[in-house]
């Protein structure tokens, strides 16, 4: 396990690093060439709002280990939602500092994911690793099909 204060260091590099990423998009906002790459940038940023919104709303309705709503279909659907968030802003500046910082950003959020399976599964046991074998870590469209199959059945 972690040291506490060595967790809230990677805390604190997460937040200045998602400000610096912040920042980059305000300044460089429509720098790059590429317009479809800004549209897409929005598009993705909206849907990744929208995730990270799902995903409080579904964990404040349960007590304890939530496996619905949102939950069905990614086990981690707010680290998922950032990420569209932090890639949507790389998309949004085009610029090469904030493609690194965003990259760097998606690691740690990356790493905090496998910490934090870690933890579910001292905390919860077989029935998490059961739901980790049927909900995907964050790929939202394999959930997708598989929630669609296992209806179909």
């Amino acid at each position: 396990m972690r040291k506490p204060g060595v967790h809230l260091i990677g805390h604190a590099v997460y937040i200045v690093l998602y400000g610096l990423q912040i920042v980059l998009s305000i300044f460089f906002y429509r720098s790059g060439p590429i317009n479809v790459l800004i549209y897409a940038g929005w598009c993705i940023l909206i849907f990744g709002v929208f995730m990270v919104s799902w995903s409080i709303i579904s964990r404040k309705r349960e007590i304890g280990f939530v496996s619905n709503g949102i939950y069905a279909f990614v086990r981690h659907p707010e680290f998922l939602g950032h990420m569209l968030i932090i890639s949507s802003l790389a998309l949004l500046t085009q610029h090469l500092f904030s493609f690194i910082v965003g990259g760097v950003l998606i690691f740690l959020l990356y790493l905090a994911m496998v910490e934090e399976e870690k933890k579910n599964l001292e905390k919860f046991g077989d029935s998490y690793r059961e739901y980790m074998r049927g909900v995907p870590r964050v790929n939202l469209i394999l959930g997708v099909l598989r929630i669609c199959v296992k209806r179909r059945r």
